[in-house]
């Protein structure tokens, strides 16, 4: 999921191109699979083979759910 909301964040929220934002991870993460992660962010943007737009998460939401403590975000954003 976590990888879903800092895709969704870099799309929905930063405004940027989902290609740049899979070109990162595709450099970057160490269990790289081609299909998953271009699909994965193609579905987010909206333009994959299900494109319905909004695929937007609502981030305050995620972060409570999955980081109620807020330990990861103070451990990437401080």
């Amino acid at each position: 999921r976590g990888r879903q909301n800092v895709a969704s964040y870099f799309v929905h929220e930063l405004g940027l191109d989902w290609r740049l934002g899979a070109q990162y991870f595709e450099a970057a993460l160490v269990d790289y699979d081609v299909y998953s992660n271009w699909g994965n962010w193609a579905y987010l943007a909206g333009v994959g083979n299900d494109p319905r737009e909004n695929r937007q998460f609502n981030i305050t939401r995620q972060a409570n759910t999955y980081d109620p403590t807020g330990s990861y975000q103070k451990l990437w954003l401080d």
